[in-house]
């Protein structure tokens, strides 16, 4: 999905290469795990979208000796689209990474509307974390010493993570809520 998006959102700036979209991907995000996608998978999504409607070819440039360099543009449908997802992103994330794409297109969206969404998802976050303290303090008395080592470890780190994430959610708010 953050590929098409990504894609999407490049081409709603401007019509483009589906070589040069991969190129600034991976120079501009280039911590995120997907960029590694092979060639062939990239514009196996490129076809994706143009079947769905929401890209088109917008001019084919014939080189000698070269390969026909495919130029492509987003379609009302795409741009349609793309606003669609970038809200959806907002309303259902639990991890900022997967946010990465979904932040560099706020241009295409309206950030208040993407405010509302977030706190919602935040709520929804902070309510899943007091479910999972809730039922930790609910858990069957046990001995200490039988309680399993990786478990009281994982448990940790699980509530840890989770309390990280709430305090990059919240920061996000604040940069969504600030942002112009």
């Amino acid at each position: 999905m953050s590929i098409r998006l990504y894609i999407l959102g490049t081409l709603a700036k401007g019509n483009d290469y589906p070589y040069m979209i991969k190129k600034r991907l991976v120079d501009a995000l280039p911590d995120i795990s997907f960029v590694s996608i092979s060639d062939g998978k990239f514009y196996y999504q490129i076809e994706a979208l143009q079947k769905k409607g929401y890209i088109e070819t917008a001019e084919v440039v014939h080189e000698e000796r070269r390969p026909d360099k495919t130029l492509y543009a987003i379609t009302p449908l795409g741009k349609q689209y793309l606003e669609e997802e970038i809200y959806n992103c907002f309303k259902k994330i639990t991890h900022i990474k997967d946010l990465y794409i979904a932040i560099y297109l706020l241009d295409f969206v309206d950030t208040s509307k993407v405010a509302v969404f977030f706190e919602e998802t935040i709520k929804q976050e902070k309510k899943r974390r007091q479910t999972f303290e809730e039922m930790k303090e609910k858990g069957t008395p046990v001995d200490e010493k039988l309680l399993n080592k990786s478990v009281q470890f994982i448990s940790e780190h699980s509530f840890k993570s989770i309390d990280f994430n709430i305090e990059w959610m919240e920061k996000l708010l604040e940069f969504i809520k600030n942002y112009e």
